[in-house]
């Protein structure tokens, strides 16, 4: 399998004895990908080669179905090879160094299928792998995460949980784990590639592409994202952590004067504090955050209803469906008809703890 160079310098290379061998990257394109996370990924590699006159970064753009795999916009992206072909190798026959996995925040059954088992040929030939979106479970469900914890879009957390209770997904950019690093996506791809930029040719090349994307900085691995969008309107500290608090403990809520006793504060207090800022009162708030948890879980899963309210802190599944309509004005069924759920348990099925 070639490994073709996706860019030509401006300004050619000039051989030299010292310039280490190209890093061979695959960027694996996975149809419904978003335009922003394949560009954050691709264009800092590009502008690495740009600054550094050689081909540093050997890029190939790989599609896991269609030669021409289609992005949520509809943008076609040609590609040098499909994994089909890849796969029909009994080996790579030049091995890369990192295959990138760019794919959206959620994926089809078939594609889910092939990523698994190009990420199980991955493993085998012990090759380095960036799993950027939904591309997480994939690579979770091939065992190739072992440190236990996996970052994810903090939109697909929620049901991720269900599906791999084993793993802990963080609402972070990125997480390395060995040989497997797995990336919420959009943005963070950035993050994580400046930062692959960055141990592979040094601060100076990284500060280098951030200055020309016009990005403040790289963001580490840890940094959280947005949680919330009340997160980013409000700016006060106490907010803040009683949101993460909240957030935190959706199974279990807590109720609000242990929350304020966290903190330090009165439960009179964190009320005030929450309404100077325009939020209904914390208990009211706490059932929202909860509620939309459950939305996630609803649409994006086919856990039971009776699931969904004991993992989203509510004590019966009635009570849990009535919330449900107050706050989004239809029933739970009425949204999951395109998921496929389970039988559902009976109405009224009080839960036990």
């Amino acid at each position: 399998m070639k490994v073709f160079a996706v860019n030509v310098p401006l300004v050619q290379c000039r051989p030299s004895a010292v310039n280490p061998p190209a890093t061979k990257v695959m960027i694996l394109v996975v149809g419904g990908v978003s335009l922003t996370t394949v560009s954050a990924t691709l264009e800092p590699l590009q502008h690495a080669n740009l600054l550094l006159r050689q081909d540093r970064f050997a890029l190939q753009l790989v599609s896991l179905a269609d030669k021409t795999p289609k992005t949520q916009t509809g943008i076609p992206l040609p590609c040098h090879t499909s994994s089909e072909e890849v796969m029909r190798e009994d080996r790579f026959s030049k091995q890369p160094d990192l295959v990138i996995m760019c794919c959206g925040q959620t994926i089809g059954v078939h594609d889910q299928a092939l990523l698994q088992a190009f990420s199980r040929k991955l493993m085998r030939a012990s090759v380095d792998v960036f799993a950027l979106g939904a591309a997480c479970a994939a690579v979770a469900a091939t065992g190739m995460i072992k440190g236990g914890k996996c970052a994810a879009h903090w939109t697909t957390i929620a049901p991720l949980s269900e599906q791999f209770p084993e793993l802990e997904f963080e609402n972070v950019l990125f997480t390395p784990d060995g040989p497997a690093t797995s990336c919420a996506g959009e943005f963070a791809s950035f993050d994580l590639i400046v930062n692959f930029i960055e141990r592979e040719c040094g601060r100076r090349i990284s500060g280098e592409i951030c200055n020309h994307f016009l990005a403040s900085g790289r963001r580490s691995g840890g940094s959280v994202q947005l949680l919330n969008g009340d997160a980013l309107i409000c700016d006060d500290d106490r907010f803040q952590s009683a949101l993460e608090i909240m957030l935190k403990n959706i199974e279990n809520p807590i109720p609000t004067a242990e929350i304020a006793r966290r903190l330090d504060l009165s439960r009179r207090q964190i009320e005030r504090i929450f309404a100077r800022y325009g939020f209904e009162p914390p208990y009211k708030y706490y059932i929202t955050l909860r509620l939309n948890r459950a939305r996630q879980l609803v649409e994006q899963t086919r856990m039971s209803l009776i699931e969904i309210a004991v993992a989203c802190g509510f004590k019966s599944q009635s009570s849990f469906a009535k919330n449900y309509k107050r706050k989004f004005g239809t029933s739970p069924n009425s949204c999951r008809g395109h998921v496929g759920s389970r039988p559902r348990t009976a109405p009224n099925t009080a839960l036990t703890r």
